[in-house]
């Protein structure tokens, strides 16, 4: 609903009637999702007990068939007579005789073990149906809704319990250990393909965070897995948030004497650690940013938006992209550098929609995806942490996977120009990608470097001149970066500091104009066209530095 019809209203009606419209949409949109996600539990929890059903239904007619083989008889109703028509008896003489204690005669007749043992096995066969029927009984009662026309916040912290107690009932059925781990994207992709329908539907509903993390998977796929997981972890912070008690006043208070500085009260201390409120207001910030850009479909013309991962633990992970980047001609990543979060996520999404507002401009009806990758806990002090080569080392992996998968997921046909963009700390992370393992990107763009990890642009795993760079004026990153993260080139005129913005390092010098460290995706500058005309592979258009 969200991708079609709000979206073309959005995009051909205006005004006070159509905004109410949408508004009323959304929200029937929004149930409908509520709807999907408990629905998806249901079917779940059905086909977990029709297996557990099927298991218990093999294990009765095995015992069935191995006492028929050994000439004793079953009743319908369980019971274990003898071939000459003989009725056994339950060996305590006492114990009535029911389908889940089938009988056996107490006499000195030497087929009374046997007899037992065929009886324990049919009786272990009920009892195993009537545990899935008990089990699974009481988590499909969970799975109800309030009568009413607003999905609550408290709904989807419901839904997310109901996901936990149904993976509790499941069995057998599916385990999260099934889904591949530390596996490459093709491996994911692999096993993926090898389910049926119904188990593909099933690992969705009820390990959605493992199936939305899958590096292979189809981005749609992967973004309604995401979707389920943002929306009920916004609503259980939300619901957390809520719930805390007044915040204590003052917040502030001045210590200090005649040099008096502003510190939090230690009342207001005590109260964040107990609840973490900054952490929560944090997350919820950048949720609401994610979420804006999810209702912004058609908004100026933009495209779906597709979740590709999503998690609020430590500083935050979000993958948006604007289009499908599997059926893209041309898709763009972008990595975000030192201070990025999930709290501030709201401006790397944008600069990655006017980023394709541009490429879409250019690309002559090709189908465009440009993604914001925050997949990495990125330095978060500028003095402590930027310096440090150890967050893009341990990132890159991450990024070099995930950018395999899209290469993986993309469907034939469909071109698949991949251009990968750093800015700031990004393009160390990118480097270091180059570095650690094969960066199968077809274009680099850098945008205030402090540096890559290599000495020239030909270490990079990407074809002899497609490393392109931007340093603007008034961007001090560059020169305060190389001491750190800048390459060695031991030849004429080499040394060790070397970052892309050197021409010893051999990158394509693009022209800017915009100042400054952070603004490089200005609309409609030099500087975001001739990423455009990169992204989109019109290398003749692109200004470089005379």
């Amino acid at each position: 609903m969200e991708k079609e019809i709000v979206a073309k209203l959005q995009r051909d009606l205006k005004g006070a009637v159509c905004d109410a419209a949408v508004e009323r949409l959304r929200r029937l949109s929004r149930n409908f999702h509520y709807v999907q996600v408990e629905s998806g539990l249901i079917r779940a929890a059905l086909n977990g007990l029709a297996s557990d059903l099927r298991a218990a239904k093999r294990k009765l007619e095995d015992a069935v068939a191995d006492a028929e083989a050994e000439k004793f008889t079953v009743k319908p109703d369980g019971s274990v007579h003898w071939v000459s028509e003989q009725e056994l008896a339950p060996l305590n003489p006492e114990q009535s005789a029911t389908a889940d204690s089938p009988r056996v005669v107490l006499n000195a007749d030497p087929q009374r073990v046997k007899a037992q043992g065929h009886a324990d096995r049919i009786g272990a066969a009920i009892t195993d149906a009537n545990e899935a029927d008990s089990h699974y009984s009481q988590t499909l009662d969970r799975l109800k809704a309030h009568n009413n026309l607003n999905v609550t916040d408290s709904d989807w912290a419901d839904a997310q319990n109901d996901m936990n107690a149904l993976r509790k009932s499941a069995g057998n059925y599916l385990q999260r250990n099934d889904i591949p781990k530390g596996k490459s994207p093709t491996e994911n992709a692999q096993w993926w393909k090898g389910l049926s329908a119904d188990e593909r539907a099933d690992y969705t509903a009820l390990f959605p965070a493992s199936i939305g993390a899958l590096d292979g998977v189809p981005s749609d796929v992967r973004d309604e897995a995401n979707r389920a997981v943002f929306t009920e972890t916004r609503a259980a912070y939300q619901t957390r948030l809520d719930a805390m008690p007044p915040e204590p006043w003052p917040q502030w208070v001045s210590v200090g004497g005649p040099y008096a500085s502003m510190v939090k009260s230690d009342e207001w201390m005590a109260w964040n650690n107990k609840y973490h409120a900054e952490e929560v207001r944090a997350a919820l910030k950048g949720m609401d940013a994610i979420q804006n850009r999810l209702d912004s479909t058609a908004k100026d013309d933009l495209p779906e938006t597709y979740l590709l991962g999503f998690s609020p633990e430590g500083t935050g992970r979000a993958i948006i992209a604007n289009g499908n980047p599997d059926t893209a001609n041309h898709t763009a990543v972008y990595v975000p550098g030192t201070t990025s979060n999930l709290s501030g996520i709201g401006g790397d999404i944008k600069r990655m929609t006017d980023l394709w507002k541009q490429s879409h401009a250019l690309a002559d009806g090709q189908e465009i995806s440009t993604v914001t990758w925050l997949g990495y806990d990125a330095p978060q002090k500028l003095g402590r942490d930027s310096p440090q080569s150890h967050f893009a080392d341990e990132g890159a992996p991450a990024f070099n996977s995930f950018i395999d998968g899209l290469k993986t997921s993309h469907e034939p046909g469909a071109g698949g120009h991949l251009t990968a963009i750093g800015h700031s700390y990004g393009t160390t992370l990118i480097g270091s990608a180059a570095r650690q393992g094969d960066l199968h990107a077809n274009d680099i763009v850098f945008a205030g470097s402090p540096g890559v990890q290599v000495g020239k642009a030909t270490d990079l795993d990407v074809p002899q001149g497609h490393v392109w760079n931007e340093d603007a004026d008034g961007d001090p990153v560059p020169e305060i970066g190389r001491w750190g993260h800048g390459g060695s080139q031991w030849k004429y005129k080499g040394g060790i500091g070397i970052i892309p913005s050197d021409d010893l390092f051999g990158a394509n010098q693009m022209s800017t104009d915009t100042e400054g460290h952070s603004n490089y995706w200005t609309p409609e500058s030099r500087s975001l066209k001739n990423q455009a005309a990169v992204v989109v592979g019109q290398y003749d258009k692109v200004v470089t530095v005379a």
